[in-house]
C-alpha cells in the first residue's frame, strides 16, 4: 500500500462525527462532508442504518438463553436437547442433593438442594455451569463468581455455603438459599408507605457499600436481584457478572473478555452503555434507578426499541424528569401500595427526595454520590429531618452542558438576543429606574408614617390619664388604637394593604377570627390592585388569609392559598428567602392539621434548611421548625425521635424570647406531650403546670391555646386515673373551643371524643357515647382523628359486652389507621390488640392469636422497655395464651403486665389488680 492515508480512516471518523448529531443537522453534515462522494455516503448511510436498527436477538435476556446463546451451546455439545427443568432432581452433587430447578441464567442453571450428608440439614441453591459451556472464559468467569462471593459475609448478600466439580467436571457451588420476595413484590404487597421503603432501601445500600469496601461491584442491582424474606431482611443476590476492583487477575488475564455487555437495559448505567470501566459509581446509578422504582412504582429509564443507538440516548442523554413529576393523578394503585394519595405523594417527593435520586441518577459519574455510604447517609437524613446534602444541578452547569451539545445555536441566538436588549435598555432604563425610585420612596415614606402613628395610637390607649386610670387587654389597646386611624389610611393601596394585614394578624393572634377576617379580605382586594408593583404585598396578603383558614379547619382552602403565596414569593425573591421559609412553615402546619403528615414533614424540613442556611443555629424560626416536626413525629408515633426535636426546640426558645412569649407555652406543652407518650408523667406534669399558667398569664382564660394545654393536661390526668380532675379540664377546653371554632372543626370534635373517653374510663357509659356521637358529627367524613372516635365506639360496646358491635367499630379504625398511620404505628397495635381480645371473647382463638402477637411486637418495637402501655398487649396476649393450655409462655407475659402496672399505678388501682387476677388464674392453671 503507498504511504497515502487508508480510506477507512476516514470512514471511521466521520462516522463518529455523524453519530453525534441527529435529525437534520446530521443530514447536513453528511451532505457537506459528502458532496461529490456518492460510494462514501452510501457506505456512511448503510453503517447509521444499522446502527439505528433494532436488534432484539442481541438483547442480554435473549443472549442468556435465547437462540443465539442456544446455537453456540449446541455447537460445543454436540446438539444435545434440553433437558425438562426437574430431570436432575435427586441427583447427588457434592454434599448436595438436588430437589427441583429454581431458574436458569446466562451461565448455568438454578437448584434448590439439601445437604444429603455432613451430619446435620441444610437447604441451598445450587448453582450448576451449563453443559457445554465449560470454556476456558466461562469458567474463568465462574471461578471469579465463587471467590467473590467466598469473600463476602454480610447479613444483606446472600452467601457462599460450598462449591467443587460434579461427576463430570462441572464447576458449581451452593449459596444460601433465600426465601422470600422480590424487592417491589414485597414492598407492594404489604403496602409499605415511604418510610419503610427507604428503610429497607437503606439496608439495601449499606450492603453494597460493604462489598464495595471489598473492592467489589454488583453491576445488576435490580428488584429482581434483592429478594426480601418474611421477616423485612432484605438479601441481595447473584454477584454473578460483578467485577474485582483491586485486578487480582493473573497477568496474562485479557483486558477485554467479551465483546457484549452484560447489563439489565432498563436497569443499565451510562459505563455500561458506553463500555467504559465500571467502578463504585456503576452500583450509585443502579441504586439510584431503584430508589426511583420505589417510590414511584415506575422506572426511571424506559427503552423505545432494542437499538444501541435507542439505548444510547435513553441512558446516556435523557434524564429521566423528577419523581414527584412522574407520579400522575392516574396512579391511584401504585399510591394505594405505599397509604396515600397522588397528591400527597408528590408533596413528599418534592424537594428533598427529587434531589437525592438526581444526584444518584447524573449522567457523569463523579458527580454522583462518592459512594453507596453517601447515598443512605442522605436517606437517613431525610427520614430523621435533618438537611440533605443533594442539591439539583446547578444552572451553570446544565447551562455549559446545553452550549457544548449547540454551540453555533447558541451564539447566534445570544448575538440577536444582545442587540435587541441593548437597544432596549439603553432607551428605558434610566427613565424607569429614576420613576421607580422616586415612587417607592414615597410609598415607604408615607407607609412608616401610617405605622409609627398606628403605634402611637396603640401606646396613647395605653397611658391611664387617656384611659381613666384602666388597664386596657391586648383586644382593647387594639380595638382603639385601629378605630381611631382606620379612617386615616387614604388613598394608598399599599399601605392600606399593609395596615390591614399587619393589624387582622395581630386579632388572628389573639384567636378573635371573625375580626381579622374582614381585614385580611380588605388587605388582599387593595394588594391585588398594586400586585404588579409590588407582588410580595400580595403574597403576604394571600398567606394571612391561608394562615386564618388553616387555624378554623379548612384545609384545603389554606393549602391553595399558601401555595398561592409560595409560588408568588419565589417569583419574587430566590431562595434562601425568610418569606420562603415562613410560607413553607405555613404549609407544613395546614398539611399536619390536615392528616397529611408525610407532607408535613417534608415542608418542615425544608423550611428547617432554609432557615438554618439564613439565620445558623441560635434562631427563633429555626426553633419553629424544630417544633414543628417533632409535633408530626409525635403524631406518627415516633415519640423517641419527636422529643429530642421539641427539647432542642425549647430550649431556643427559652434562651432567645422573652419569659412571657406565647410560643413558649405551646413548646411547653408539645414536650409534655412526648414525655407523656414515653412514660416520663412526672417531667410532663411540671410541664403543662408551666405551660398553662403562661397561656393564661398571656392570653387570658378563653383563647384557642389555653384550651390546647388543658385538653393535653387532660390527658395527663385521664392515664394517672384522675378521672374527675380530667373532665373538669376538658370541660373547660372544649367551652372554649366550641366559642372559638363553632361546632364542626377538628379541635372541637377531639375534645368531645376525649370527654367520651373520659367517661368511659370512669365506668359512666350512657353518659360517653353522645359525646362519641358529637364528635363524629364535627370530623370530616375522611379526617385521620376520626378513626380514634370510632375505636373508642368500639371499646364502649366491648365494655357492655356486644363483642360483635365491638369488633365492627375496630375493624373499621384499624383500616383507617392503616392507611394513616402505616403498620407500626401504635395506634395499630392498639387496634389490633382491642379486635383480639373481642375475637377472643367470642371463642375465635385461632383467628385472635396472631392479632395479639403483631399487637405486641408493635408495641415492643415503638415503646420504651418499662412503658406502661406494654400491659395492653401484653395482658390479652397473656390471658389467650392461658385459656389455650400454654402456661409456660404466658405466666411471664402476665409477670411483666402486671410488674409494669404496679410500679406506675401503685397495687390497689383497677389496672393492677386486672392484671393480677389474670397472673393467679395462669399460676393455677394445669
Amino acid at each position: 500500500m503507498s504511504g497515502g492515508e487508508d480510506p477507512r480512516v476516514r470512514v471511521d471518523a466521520l462516522f463518529e462525527q455523524a453519530l453525534e448529531l441527529e435529525g437534520a443537522e446530521r443530514q447536513t453534515f453528511l451532505e457537506r462532508e459528502t458532496a461529490g462522494e456518492p460510494a462514501l455516503r452510501a457506505e456512511l448511510d448503510a453503517l447509521l442504518r444499522l446502527v439505528d436498527t433494532p436488534a432484539p436477538q442481541l438483547d442480554p435476556v435473549a443472549l442468556a438463553d435465547g437462540p443465539v446463546w442456544r446455537a453456540l451451546a449446541d455447537g460445543l455439545d454436540g446438539g444435545a436437547d434440553e433437558a425438562p427443568p426437574d430431570a436432575d432432581s435427586g441427583r447427588r452433587i457434592g454434599a448436595w442433593r438436588l430437589l427441583q430447578e429454581l431458574g436458569r441464567g446466562g451461565m448455568g442453571t438454578v437448584y434448590l438442594a439439601e445437604r444429603a450428608s455432613g451430619g446435620f440439614q441444610q437447604r441451598g441453591a445450587l448453582k450448576l455451569i451449563r453443559p457445554g459451556v465449560d470454556s476456558a472464559e466461562f469458567l474463568l468467569r465462574f471461578a471469579q463468581e465463587r471467590q467473590i462471593l467466598a469473600s463476602l459475609e454480610h447479613p444483606g448478600i446472600a452467601r457462599l455455603l460450598d462449591g467443587g466439580r460434579d461427576e463430570h467436571g462441572l464447576p458449581w457451588l451452593a449459596m444460601e438459599y433465600v426465601e422470600g420476595r422480590p424487592l417491589d413484590r414485597y414492598c407492594d404487597a404489604l403496602r409499605l408507605d415511604l418510610d419503610a421503603r427507604l428503610a429497607l432501601f437503606a439496608d439495601i445500600g449499606r450492603a453494597v457499600a460493604y462489598a464495595h469496601r471489598h473492592l467489589i461491584v454488583h453491576r445488576d442491582l435490580k428488584p429482581s436481584n434483592i429478594v426480601v424474606t418474611d421477616a423485612g431482611a432484605v438479601k441481595l443476590l447473584d454477584f454473578g457478572i460483578a467485577k474485582v476492583l483491586s485486578g487480582s487477575g493473573g497477568a496474562d488475564e485479557p483486558l477485554t473478555r467479551t465483546a457484549a455487555r452484560i447489563f439489565t437495559p432498563e436497569y443499565a448505567t451510562p459505563e455500561q452503555v458506553t463500555g467504559a470501566p465500571a467502578t463504585t459509581a456503576t452500583d450509585v446509578y443502579q441504586l439510584g434507578l431503584l430508589l426511583y422504582e420505589l417510590l414511584t412504582g415506575q422506572r426511571a429509564q424506559q427503552r423505545a426499541d432494542d437499538s444501541l443507538a435507542a439505548l444510547e440516548r435513553s441512558v446516556c442523554q435523557y434524564a429521566p424528569p423528577r419523581p414527584s413529576l412522574r407520579v400522575a393523578d392516574a396512579d391511584t394503585a401504585a399510591c394505594a401500595a405505599r397509604r396515600t394519595t397522588p397528591a400527597a405523594l408528590r408533596r413528599a417527593l418534592r424537594g428533598d427526595l427529587d434531589n437525592i435520586v438526581g444526584k444518584a441518577l447524573r449522567k457523569a459519574p463523579e458527580r454522583r454520590y462518592a459512594t453507596a455510604s453517601a447515598l443512605v447517609d442522605d436517606i437517613e437524613r431525610w427520614r430523621q429531618g435533618r438537611p440533605v446534602l443533594a442539591r439539583p444541578e446547578s444552572f451553570g452547569y446544565r447551562t455549559g452542558k446545553f452550549v457544548r451539545r449547540h454551540p453555533f445555536g447558541v451564539a447566534g441566538a445570544a448575538a440577536a438576543l444582545l442587540l435587541l436588549l441593548a437597544y432596549s435598555v439603553t432607551v428605558t432604563l434610566q427613565a424607569e429606574t429614576i420613576a421607580r425610585e422616586r415612587d417607592r420612596a414615597r410609598a415607604e415614606a408615607t407607609r412608616a408614617h401610617q405605622v409609627q402613628a398606628l403605634v402611637l395610637r396603640l401606646f396613647e390607649g395605653a397611658d391611664p390619664e387617656a384611659s381613666g386610670g384602666a388597664q386596657l387587654s391586648a383586644r382593647e389597646l387594639l380595638d382603639r388604637g385601629w378605630e381611631s386611624i382606620e379612617a386615616e389610611l387614604g388613598d394608598h393601596p399599599q399601605v392600606q394593604a399593609e395596615l390591614l394585614g399587619t393589624v387582622g394578624e395581630a386579632y388572628r393572634q389573639l384567636g378573635l377570627y371573625d375580626r381579622a377576617e374582614p381585614l385580611f379580605d380588605r388587605a388582599l382586594e387593595q394588594a391585588a390592585t398594586v400586585a404588579s408593583d409590588d407582588p410580595r404585598l400580595l403574597a403576604r396578603a394571600l398567606r394571612n388569609r391561608g394562615r386564618l383558614h388553616t387555624d378554623r379547619g379548612d384545609y384545603p382552602q389554606a393549602d391553595m392559598l399558601l401555595r398561592d403565596a409560595l409560588a408568588r414569593f419565589q417569583a419574587a425573591a430566590a431562595p434562601p428567602h425568610p418569606d420562603i421559609a415562613d410560607t413553607l412553615d405555613d404549609l407544613g402546619h395546614a398539611a399536619f392539621r390536615g392528616g397529611d403528615h408525610a407532607a408535613a414533614l417534608a415542608l418542615y424540613r425544608d423550611a428547617l434548611a432554609m432557615r438554618r442556611q439564613l439565620f445558623g443555629e441560635a434562631h427563633v424560626d429555626v426553633a419553629q421548625s424544630l417544633d414543628g416536626m417533632g409535633v408530626v413525629l409525635r403524631h406518627q408515633g415516633d415519640y423517641a425521635g419527636a422529643e429530642p426535636l421539641l427539647r432542642e426546640a425549647l430550649d431556643l426558645r427559652r434562651r432567645l424570647l422573652p419569659a412571657t412569649h406565647p410560643r413558649l407555652a405551646g413548646s411547653l406543652s408539645n414536650l409534655a406531650l412526648a414525655r407523656s407518650n414515653l412514660g416520663d408523667y412526672d417531667s410532663a406534669a411540671a410541664l403543662y403546670h408551666e405551660a398553662l399558667a403562661l397561656a393564661i398569664q398571656v392570653h387570658g382564660d378563653s383563647h384557642p391555646q389555653v384550651a390546647r394545654v388543658l385538653n393535653n393536661q387532660a390527658r395527663l390526668l385521664h392515664t394517672r386515673g384522675d378521672f374527675d380532675g380530667a373532665l373538669a379540664l376538658l370541660r373547660r377546653a372544649l367551652e372554649v373551643r366550641r366559642r372559638a371554632f363553632g361546632e364542626r372543626h377538628p379541635a372541637v370534635a377531639q375534645n368531645l371524643n376525649d370527654l367520651g373517653l373520659a367517661l368511659t374510663q370512669a365506668g359512666d357509659l350512657d353518659a360517653a357515647e353522645p359525646y362519641y356521637l358529637q364528635a363524629l358529627e364535627a370530623y370530616e367524613p375522611d379526617h385521620p382523628w376520626r378513626s380514634a372516635t370510632v375505636y373508642n365506639l368500639g371499646w364502649l360496646a366491648e365494655l357492655r359486652g356486644d363483642f360483635v358491635a365491638a369488633e365492627r367499630h375496630y375493624r373499621e379504625a384499624l383500616a383507617r389507621q392503616r392507611i394513616d398511620y402505616g403498620e407500626e404505628h401504635e395506634r395499630v397495635g392498639t387496634d389490633l390488640s382491642r379486635l383480639g381480645l373481642v375475637l377472643h371473647r367470642q371463642g375465635r382463638l385461632d383467628e385472635a392469636e396472631p392479632h395479639l402477637r403483631q399487637a405486641l411486637e408493635i408495641y415492643r418495637k415503638r415503646l420504651p422497655a418499662g412503658h406502661q402501655r406494654l400491659a395492653l398487649a401484653l395482658l390479652p396476649l397473656g390471658e389467650l395464651l392461658t385459656d389455650r393450655g400454654e402456661r409456660d409462655e404466658a405466666l411471664p407475659l402476665l409477670q411483666e403486665a402486671w410488674q409494669l402496672r404496679h410500679d406506675t399505678f401503685g397495687e390497689a388501682d383497677p389496672r393492677t389488680v386486672a392484671a393480677a387476677d389474670a397472673l393467679a388464674r395462669a399460676s393455677r392453671t394445669r
